[in-house]
């Protein structure tokens, strides 16, 4: 027989936030609850509906040394996701889940967690789990609270037009322009459209990081600005996000270009200065293609 069990958690952080910090359990969680995940491993996918993961649980979760989901659905208009274990939970039949952010106010909202599961024998509801994904909820909403922004503009002399067409191009221009910093950069995953992922093979000015993945979150042509995600390849930062825009600058055929990142640091790791000056020298080698357009 297929039972049900739900529960709400109120959350002391916006919904837009934690959804966004959702996008990164992956990495956050082995992070900041390594006793209950140790690792997660994408078998097919990247996160979308059809993916297929694994997950190694911690010494805390005693039953299971690894669990394989299947994610269901992940609806960004609706902050929704759902999974289904495949593999690895013997005490079920069955079990699936849904996770849904619900804003409450601008700076508060509610976290929905809803089961449904077929015992094994005379096994009860998963009260274990919901106790596990409470810890989540909790987690993932301090991540959020520790967020920090660093911003920076720079002036550009070449107009916003010129510098957003050759930004169209950065992954062919970036390794011929900064082959210190940027080896090459591969899709995995579209095209460079909202949702694309990329690999960027780092130059041997970047000892930290042999490759780093990227999320595309958007790429807006009306307003010339652009936002990526880092999945995975800075151990420095539990998350990363960025963005980069395009206006015009204080003289005529000038821009003002800004950048904007989003990050919660691992420890006492500092603000991302070195990012920005990489993303100061990016903007100078657009303007450089776009002088010579």
């Amino acid at each position: 027989m297929v039972h049900t069990v739900s529960h709400t958690e109120p959350l002391q952080c916006s919904a837009d936030g934690i959804w966004e910090a959702c996008k990164h359990a992956d990495e956050i969680l082995p992070a900041l609850m390594p006793d209950y995940f140790t690792k997660s491993v994408f078998l097919q996918g990247h996160g979308e509906p059809g993916s297929i993961r694994i997950v190694k649980m911690g010494p805390a979760i005693a039953h299971a040394g690894e669990v394989k989901e299947r994610m269901d659905k992940f609806d960004d208009a609706t902050k929704t996701l759902g999974y289904t274990v495949l593999e690895g939970d013997p005490r079920y039949s069955s079990f699936s889940a849904e996770l849904k952010f619900l804003p409450v106010g601008e700076t508060t909202c509610e976290a929905v967690w809803t089961a449904t599961y077929e015992p094994v024998g005379d096994m009860g509801p998963p009260e274990h789990i919901k106790q596990i994904v409470v810890l989540v909820f909790k987690t993932l909403e301090q991540a959020v609270l520790s967020r920090k922004t660093l911003s920076h503009t720079e002036v550009l002399a070449a107009s916003p037009d010129a510098i957003w067409e050759a930004c169209k191009h950065a992954d062919e221009l970036l390794p011929k322009a900064m082959p210190e910093f940027f080896a090459s950069s591969t899709f995995l995953q579209g095209h460079g459209e909202p949702g694309s992922i990329r690999v960027v093979k780092m130059g041997p000015a970047v000892p930290h990081a042999g490759e780093v993945k990227e999320r595309m979150d958007f790429f807006d042509d009306a307003n010339k600005a652009l936002g990526y995600t880092v999945l995975e390849g800075d151990p420095r930062y539990h998350y990363f996000s960025a963005v980069m825009k395009f206006v015009p600058g204080p003289a005529a055929g000038t821009t003002d270009a800004i950048w904007t990142a989003t990050y919660v640091p691992v420890g006492d790791m500092g603000p991302p200065e070195h990012i920005k000056g990489i993303a100061i020298l990016v903007f100078k080698a657009l303007a450089g293609a776009a002088k010579a357009d």
